[in-house]
């Protein structure tokens, strides 16, 4: 008798801790993440399916490409105000939408990724994000700042085919060690999603062909990037006269093309300070240069600080 009461003295106190647990989820803001996630993937599957069909780099693929780019700079403005209201929305406030806000943040630029980093190795510590999607993040950090990943999760793809390559792992020899600390498989299984017959290297040297690499430099090399920098940019920001007087601060976002010369074309606010803010947000992108080593229009964004200071 006494048994069979503590097993329904336990079994009530389970079905407690977990109605507890699902009275914390944000239904609302669960939803609203769930949104964000299906524009997030909208585009990019169906370019992954074209890539598939017809190679990398067709007219298809790369339209596709073009408006899921838009949507990710949506996504991020989206992102960046629920972390602002909430710090990182994680499994105890969002339930199975905890991933969304990395996977949003995973598809910006090398300046946001490396700004959330911290808060998403936070939130994995703390069990409100799965560790197992952080190696994705670091990979590409150290990528975009020239380094080589470390635990293989990147690839390049080849233009105009149906190929991939591997872009450099640091200390090779010793990648699934690393991946198994988070979780991961080994590469030889994760790589067969590709159709690549990887093997690990070993002391006495590397049994993949080399063409199955990509160089660490193909990044870098079609990068484009401000000529002086982000910095010079917003060295050029003029504080207007009327937010100063109505002591206005906060950030103008705005979206624009790098034409294959490195000129800037389609400059729109996504995200507004008004008095006059916006005109010379938009003004010192206008009179901006890029360098452009690919000659293809890029779709950029960036977010300009009123009142700048360095």
């Amino acid at each position: 008798m006494k048994s069979t009461y503590k097993c329904l003295l336990l079994l009530l106190i389970t079905l407690f801790v977990h109605q507890a647990r699902a009275q914390k989820i944000d239904v609302k803001l669960a939803r609203r993440l769930a949104v964000i996630y299906n524009a997030d993937q909208r585009y990019r599957v169906a370019a992954i399916k074209e890539a598939k069909k017809t190679g990398s780099g067709s007219a298809k693929d790369n339209a596709l490409g073009k408006k899921q780019e838009v949507a990710d700079f949506a996504n991020m403005i989206e992102i960046d105000k629920i972390i602002k209201a909430y710090g990182y929305p994680g499994k105890s406030m969002v339930g199975k939408q905890s991933k969304v806000a990395f996977m949003v943040v995973q598809h910006n630029d090398l300046k946001t990724q490396e700004k959330y980093l911290p808060l998403f190795i936070k939130a994995a510590n703390e069990g409100e994000l799965d560790r197992s999607v952080l190696p994705l993040m670091i990979d590409r950090v150290r990528l975009g700042n020239g380094q080589p990943q470390l635990y293989g999760t990147q690839l390049s793809e080849i233009r105009n085919s149906k190929k991939v390559q591997i872009k450099p792992i640091e200390d090779e020899i010793n990648v699934n060690i690393r991946r198994k600390a988070y979780g991961l498989p080994p590469l030889e299984t994760y790589y067969k999603n590709w159709d690549i017959d990887y093997k690990v290297p070993t002391s006495n040297g590397n049994p993949n062909p080399k063409e199955l690499y990509a160089s660490i430099n193909n990044q870098s090399e079609s990068k484009v990037e401000a000529i002086g920098g982000d910095e010079g940019i917003l060295a050029k920001l003029r504080y207007p006269e009327k937010a100063r007087s109505n002591n206005i601060s906060g950030a103008v976002t705005v979206e624009f093309t790098v034409d294959k010369d490195g000129n800037t074309k389609n400059i729109v606010v996504v995200e507004g300070l008004g008095y006059d803010c916006d005109a010379e947000a938009i003004r010192v992108i206008r009179e901006s240069r890029y360098t452009n080593p690919a000659r293809e229009e890029s779709e950029l964004r960036m977010k300009l600080p009123f009142p700048y200071s360095k």
